[in-house]
């Protein structure tokens, strides 16, 4: 977990500092510079946890139950079940992490059809065996 100070600043402040952040991350449209940034601003577990959280995400959009999720991840299911409540309620309102979710999961679905395509015909009709059905 994450350490975080007990003194608390003022809700203008907290705001204010927020706003700030999101301003600063939004400029950023280079994924050099974005790794760059996220690496000297998070620490290790932290970027460990958001990538956690998007992996499951991914799970819980896929249908995957709570137990499955917590032992693949190795986090509580009671975290399983808050991720599921924050991912449900994106995705009823079609925020911007459900998109990005959807769009992960089209990627990985472009990338099993290439390799489909890949093993299935583009190989064996490079050495002069071209299937006789189709790879679909």
């Amino acid at each position: 977990m994450t350490p975080v100070s007990k003194r608390k600043l003022s809700k203008e402040s907290e705001e204010k500092i927020k706003r700030v952040f999101l301003d600063q991350l939004a400029a950023i449209t280079d994924k050099e510079e974005m790794a760059s940034f996220m690496g000297r601003i998070l620490t290790e577990s932290e970027k460990i946890m958001l990538a956690k959280r998007l992996v499951a995400f991914v799970m819980i959009d896929k249908g995957v139950d709570d137990l499955h999720i917590s032992q693949s991840l190795y986090l509580t299911r009671e975290t399983v079940a808050r991720f599921r409540l924050i991912f449900t309620a994106a995705k009823e309102k079609k925020e911007p992490v459900f998109k990005m979710i959807q769009e992960l999961q089209i990627k990985a679905e472009l990338k099993r059809l290439l390799k489909q395509l890949l093993v299935g015909y583009v190989l064996p009709a490079a050495f002069g065996r071209i299937p006789k059905r189709s790879i679909f």
